[in-house]
């Protein structure tokens, strides 16, 4: 598995709050079904790039699995006008779990959790929203799953791999761990961090 990294304070907006150096706590990876409150739905693909959007306003999104909340925006910083790609996805959680993978949920209406803090499977990150680009369309989560970056970036964060079948899994009391579909993404990709973070937008992710 990848290499735990140091994400450093960007000098973005001061509400935009990025990783601290402590590493996800030392225990075994436990899956729950990141969406409780309410039934949600999703389709099969997502467009441009492996991720999901999650349809049921009204749930609460969780944590996946046992980790640390390494990077959150607390604000909607999307302009509709400009559209920046880096700020699509309005207020957002990202959690590092145990298993080394690194889990996005963008356009929370609000954030129960903040940097730094240790969470388990089934602790509150925030409830469904329609913050970001999902302005312009419906109420929605996006989720995606990756290896973290070093450093500011979006690209990599928003998703590599699909996480349909690990919600199926999720949701019927299984399992299934997304470590080897990462880890088999990242050999096929390794300087994709570099590229995100080179990215003139990286620094307002």
């Amino acid at each position: 598995m990848v290499a735990e990294t140091t994400v450093v304070t960007t000098a973005a907006p001061a509400s935009t709050t990025i990783a601290s150096t402590t590493p996800p706590p030392p225990l075994t990876p436990v899956y729950a079904f990141p969406f409780v409150g309410r039934s949600v739905t999703w389709h099969d693909t997502h467009s441009g790039y492996p991720a999901v959007d999650v349809f049921g306003c009204g749930a609460t999104v969780v944590s996946p699995t046992n980790g640390t909340v390494v990077q959150v925006r607390d604000f909607d910083a999307w302009d509709p006008d400009a559209n920046e790609p880096s700020t699509r996805g309005g207020r957002y959680v990202a959690v590092l779990g145990a298993d080394g993978i690194r889990y996005y949920f963008a356009h929370l209406a609000t954030l129960l959790v903040g940097v730094g803090d240790i969470v388990d499977a089934g602790d509150p990150l925030g409830p469904m929203g329609d913050t970001g680009d999902a302005r312009s369309t419906v109420c929605h989560t996006h989720m995606g799953i990756s290896w973290p970056c070093p450093g500011l970036e979006w690209q990599v964060r928003r998703g590599t791999v699909w996480p349909q079948a690990f919600l199926e899994s999720w949701r019927d009391g299984g399992q299934l761990s997304p470590v080897e579909f990462v880890d088999q993404a990242l050999a096929e990709r390794p300087t994709a961090c570099a590229e995100a973070m080179a990215l003139p937008d990286a620094s307002l992710s």
